[in-house]
């Protein structure tokens, strides 16, 4: 287990115009962040990379970032958290905890997926990028990105594949390949030449990209006495599975 934690321009000083400030988190994977935002701004990030739930950690972390940052949970202005792909059990526990504390504070809360997120933390890469998420049970979750002078679009909807059903593909495309699953399945297929697939590391803690990424798509903030969130499972819950073969 290993507890990072990571405290950046931590700051009494205020910019002139009041920026929003944002709690942002995300618990589908392993790699679980909490992130503290004024504005664009990174205040304060925790970063915890362990194979326990992070249902007895959440709170506390979220407690001790804002304390050592100075922050109130009554100074917060929006509540943003990452809706999946990933951990079932992960995505619940964060998508719960942002709603409650949306709610009992009567701010805005915004849902990202992880990977929209980890696609907007890389500007700098020109042209197409393919988010590649290992899935476990030899598969990947994937998904198609544009950027198209720093705004970044995706193409399609994320999927549930088998690395063997888009190696092949991934040959034949310029494209640059991010994420976990990316690491595992293909990074033996980057190259610097030509225009086959580059695979490129990249940061796989997104609560601070969440958090950007949510302020930026104002229109998908949720208010209100009873809010919800749709998670992005993408592979259909286990229970859901044994439910469809007993029928």
């Amino acid at each position: 287990m290993q507890y990072i934690i990571h405290l950046l321009r931590l700051s009494r000083t205020m910019p002139q115009k009041q920026a929003l400030k944002i709690l942002s988190m995300d618990t589908s994977s392993v790699r679980g962040s909490v992130a503290l935002l004024n504005g664009e701004e990174l205040i304060g990030e925790l970063r915890l990379a362990s194979l326990e739930t992070h249902s007895s950690r959440l709170l506390k972390s979220i407690d001790f970032l804002l304390e050592t940052a100075g922050w109130n949970l009554k100074d917060l202005s929006l509540i943003a958290a990452g809706i999946g792909p990933g951990s079932f059990t992960g995505i619940r526990i964060g998508v719960a905890t942002a709603l409650g504390l949306a709610q009992s504070l009567g701010i805005p809360f915004a849902g990202v997926s992880g990977m929209d997120a980890l696609a907007s933390q890389n500007p700098f890469l020109r042209g197409n990028i393919a988010v590649i998420m290992d899935a476990q049970r030899s598969q990947v979750y994937y998904a198609e990105y544009i950027n198209n002078e720093g705004r970044i679009r995706r193409v399609g909807r994320p999927l549930l594949l088998y690395p063997a059903a888009i190696e092949q593909q991934l040959k034949r495309k310029s494209i640059f390949l991010i994420g976990d699953g990316a690491y595992r399945y293909f990074s033996g297929l980057g190259t610097s030449r030509g225009n086959r697939p580059r695979f490129v590391m990249t940061d796989l803690f997104i609560a601070d990209g969440i958090g950007r990424l949510a302020l930026r798509r104002k229109r998908s903030w949720k208010t209100g006495a009873a809010l919800e969130s749709e998670p992005l499972y993408i592979r259909p819950p286990d229970a859901a599975k044994s439910k469809f073969k007993r029928r």
